[in-house]
């Protein structure tokens, strides 16, 4: 049976709640990706991600002072984690019914190991059976 870790990347775009929204951004936009994940700065437990669509969805109803608010003021939180030995039917079914693209993967103590993109699993499921 296939499981998180056949699938996840490893994730090294981490950011901590008092970090800038306008820091959080050029991170993503310089390694072209579409979230970050945030972690306590003191235990490095994932605490939550900051997507792009947070990005607009909080631009949205707070442009006068979005850019410098804090990522813990914008991010989604709680989060919805998995670990690398989830089975990636729980992962795919969790990603369905929190009606996210993305999870973390999380170790025994909550920091963050990688995650893993839906689009990566519908490419190896649906695309590469269809061609």
């Amino acid at each position: 049976m296939p499981e998180v870790k056949d699938y996840m990347i490893k994730k090294k775009e981490i950011v901590v709640p008092g970090d800038s929204v306008s820091s959080a951004i050029e991170l993503m936009i310089e390694n072209d990706i579409g979230s970050v994940v945030v972690e306590d700065d003191k235990d490095h437990r994932v605490v939550g991600i900051f997507t792009e669509r947070d990005l607009l969805r909080r631009f949205m109803t707070n442009r006068n002072r979005f850019i410098t608010m804090t990522i813990s003021e914008v991010m989604t939180t709680p989060v919805v984690t998995v670990n690398k030995d989830t089975p990636l039917s729980e992962a795919v079914r969790l990603m369905r019914d929190h009606d996210v693209a993305r999870l973390p993967v999380v170790d025994k103590g909550g920091k963050c190991v990688g995650i893993l993109f839906w689009k990566d699993v519908f490419n190896e499921f649906c695309v590469e059976r269809i061609q």
